[in-house]
């Protein structure tokens, strides 16, 4: 549909020359790409990262009833910091190896306005980048998956209008 603005999350294998190919079957369209991390083969002795360890889906927000402690839609350029460690079967940042990472499905319904959603570490400012784009009336999901903050919660800031907010935790990464 014409004139929307739609994000998505992808993990691709790089080609040759570490490139990558998009193409679009019909019509014209804008793109921008924002690289947010990287898989390694493990063999390099400087790669890190961890394993992702899935979850049986937990609602660990939910706007509208007040689960995870914000009983209120997100007003216009508000920031609201839920506590996702110790949370939906995430361990706790004391862990022997703690969570770096959590696999989200963030939901926004109730939307007042055209506006977009921005998932970020608790300890960094609001990305550019958005992780969901709506209008007045949408109700729209994405997966997210985002770094966590030192202390285990993360930053959701919505741009404008007011939107409920729904985050469901699905894995995490040590």
């Amino acid at each position: 549909m014409g004139g929307q603005t739609v994000p998505n999350r992808v993990e691709v294998k790089l080609g040759t020359g570490g490139q990558i190919d998009i193409f679009n079957a019909a019509g014209s369209v804008q793109v921008i790409a924002d690289v947010n991390g990287w898989f390694t083969d493990g063999s390099s002795p400087t790669a890190s990262g961890g394993m992702v360890t899935g979850l049986t889906p937990a609602r660990i927000l939910d706007t509208r009833n007040g689960t995870g402690g914000f009983h209120a839609p997100v007003g216009p350029g508000a920031k609201i910091y839920p506590q996702v460690a110790t949370n939906g079967g995430v361990p706790a940042m004391s862990y022997a190896i703690p969570p770096r990472a959590v696999v989200l499905n963030v939901t926004v319904t109730n939307t007042t306005a055209p506006s977009d959603l921005r998932i970020f570490p608790s300890d960094v400012n609001p990305p550019n980048a958005s992780d969901l784009n709506f209008v007045a009336g949408q109700t729209v999901p994405n997966l997210v998956v985002v770094k966590l903050g030192p202390d285990g919660y993360i930053g959701i800031y919505n741009a404008g209008g007011s939107t409920d907010v729904i985050v469901d935790v699905l894995g995490w990464y040590n």
